[in-house]
């Protein structure tokens, strides 16, 4: 699994509780909004169907008010003989057109009123005004308000030149019919009261032009489903319509369908009329309705855009606050090394969190604690190196003093004095060497004239069994380096390069290249084992896996004890090499690296 690192976890978490929040806030406005406008606009939509049902009826209302006073009206019956036969003269014509008129009021509530005979005669009075015979278009409308026995029968709107001064123009028409009675309640015709359409549905018309395309649909039907507005519309497209009317229920005042239309969700609002039987259709459709919301759902989308721009930043910044000590923390401590502990003052870089700072105060008391404890360890170490260097300088193999005093002594025997004298002062300068206490390294001029007295008595003790040569350039005779550094190793290479026929050569030399010098230790002797190397090999892997000051021998320093005072002295910068010359002799180098600010002059 990726891991992701501290300032992108912090950022998606600023960045996820930002957006969760914002998008929740938009969620719910959008629910909540969305919910109380559609019942806003259900419920005026209610409204205008109330409004235009209260218009229509107050207008058929007009009409069946002129039909009621016309045949409750004693003067209409006195104005026609008992007979009831509308082929009147023009005086008696006059009288009825006038009546008609006055009962209709100043308003006009009716544009027409016509009374209709069983001879086949109409007396019209409004827009028309003349009697003439009775065509066949009001046949089934005279039978109906007929068989109505005195209830009013309302018309579909119905389109007729026949109130028009012009053939060219038509014009569309409601009407009422009601059987009319004489003075003893005996039907002998039926009276008509006509009103143009524009003037029955006013109040919807106007709506519609006030709003143009904002404007909801509005249908209305009649108690058998037609439908009657609008109402200049052709048979398919009403018959469409109609579909409407089923899909609405009269005991819900408003419902959701799916247009017959369009397919699209709708919004309707019913409302019925007791008094004209008429049902009043407003039918929205759910994307106008919810427009506004659309509308401020875009404007919310944008500030949501925007506070999650900020959100970004301010989640940006936020995690980087955090994230940004913790990197210079972290930069600190790939920085630190042993010799720096403590000089770095980390409580000086400014932070604007509590914790951060308490970790940086702790880092700090750590910090200074660790140096404290190296300072007091290095020294402790130093004590101890010291301790042991001079326990090193005061060793020395028994069996060389030993073998020097037996040699001093037959040189004595056979009278060879300067050789005695010689001898001795060697010896007496060796012990100097090795005892003095006052330092623990000296320059590599002083070791090697150290190994030349050693290898002098060497030489005094083996005769002409023993040669040796020391060949170091001059370059390097300054360099410091720890006492009894290369004496053990001419001393291993005596002892294990003199297992075979004599004479033994031991030779010391240097070598200087671009970027490291080494002395080299060399003999004639048989060389390393393959055991050997395999013992060294691992005696230096241990050493190096439990790094310290080394174990003190009796019997002489050893190779290890070399290996690890050089490596101390150098803090690992070193080079150590043995093994067998191409001859098969052993051979034993040890140097250092050089460093840049370093330079050695090779002579």
């Amino acid at each position: 699994m990726k891991q992701r690192s501290l300032q992108s976890k912090l950022f998606i978490a600023y960045l996820g509780m930002a957006s969760l929040i914002l998008f929740a806030f938009a969620a719910f406005f959008y629910l909540f909004v969305s919910g109380r406008l559609k019942e806003s606009q259900i419920s005026a939509m209610n409204t205008l169907n109330s409004s235009f049902k209260t218009q229509v009826d107050s207008a058929i209302l007009d009409l069946d008010t002129v039909s009621v006073n016309i045949n409750y009206s004693n003067m209409s019956k006195s104005i026609l003989d008992q007979k009831f036969d509308l082929n009147i003269s023009d005086s008696m014509l006059s009288d009825m057109s006038d009546l008609f008129i006055s009962l209709s009021g100043t308003e006009l509530k009716a544009d027409q009123v016509n009374l209709y005979d069983f001879s086949g005669y109409v007396l019209q009075a409004g827009l028309s005004t003349m009697v003439k015979k009775t065509d066949d278009s009001r046949t089934e409308w005279l039978q109906k308000a007929r068989e109505a026995d005195g209830r009013k029968v309302i018309t579909n709107p119905y389109l007729t030149y026949e109130y028009s001064k012009s053939a060219k123009y038509s014009q569309w028409m409601i009407s009422v019919y009601r059987s009319f009675t004489n003075q003893y309640r005996r039907s002998v015709g039926v009276i008509e009261t006509a009103k143009q359409c524009k003037s029955i549905f006013k109040s919807i018309i106007s709506y519609e032009k006030k709003n143009h395309d904002d404007a909801a649909s509005v249908y209305v039907f009649n108690q058998d489903g037609d439908l009657i507005y609008p109402y200049d519309i052709s048979d398919s497209e009403s018959s469409k319509l109609q579909d409407y009317y089923t899909l609405t229920d009269s005991s819900q005042t408003s419902s959701r369908l799916t247009s017959p239309l369009t397919d699209k969700d709708e919004y309707a609002a019913r409302i019925d009329s007791g008094y004209t039987g008429f049902t009043y259709l407003t039918v929205q459709s759910k994307s106008a309705i919810l427009a506004p919301v659309y509308q401020m759902l875009q404007i919310l989308l944008a500030v949501v855009a925007a506070f999650l721009l900020a959100s970004v930043i301010v989640s940006y910044r936020l995690s980087r606050s955090v994230v940004k000590p913790v990197k210079h923390l972290k930069h600190i401590i790939q920085r630190m090394e042993l010799d720096t502990l403590g000089q770095e003052k980390v409580t000086s870089y400014p932070v604007s969190v509590n914790e951060l700072e308490e970790l940086y105060q702790a880092f700090q008391f750590m910090s200074d604690n660790l140096k404290d404890s190296m300072v007091k360890l290095t020294q402790a170490k130093e004590q101890e190196m010291h301790a042991r260097n001079m326990a090193l300088q005061t060793q020395i193999n028994p069996h060389f003093y030993y073998n020097s005093l037996s040699s001093i002594m037959v040189l004595a025997e056979n009278g060879d004095n300067d050789t005695v004298a010689k001898m001795c002062r060697n010896l007496s300068l060796i012990m100097r060497y090795i005892t003095d206490t006052g330092s623990t390294t000296v320059s590599l001029a002083d070791e090697l004239d150290y190994v030349q007295k050693y290898l002098y008595c060497m030489k005094v003790r083996y005769q002409s069994s023993l040669n040796y040569n020391i060949d170091v350039d001059e370059s390097l005779l300054s360099e410091e380096v720890p006492k009894l550094l290369i004496q053990p190793l001419v001393e291993n290479a005596i002892k294990y390069g003199s297992n075979c026929a004599p004479p033994w050569t031991i030779s010391v030399s240097s070598v200087i290249a671009e970027n490291y010098w080494k002395i080299t230790v060399t003999d004639n002797g048989p060389g390393f084992s393959e055991e050997a190397c395999q013992k060294i090999a691992q005696n230096l892997a241990k050493a190096d896996q439990n790094p310290g000051l080394p174990e003190l021998k009796i019997n002489g320093l050893g190779t290890v004890n070399v290996y690890l005072r050089w490596k101390i002295f150098c803090n690992g910068k070193i080079i150590f090499e043995y093994g067998n010359t191409e001859d098969g002799h052993g051979i034993v180098s040890i140097g250092r690296y050089i460093s840049e600010d370093q330079e050695i002059t090779q002579h």
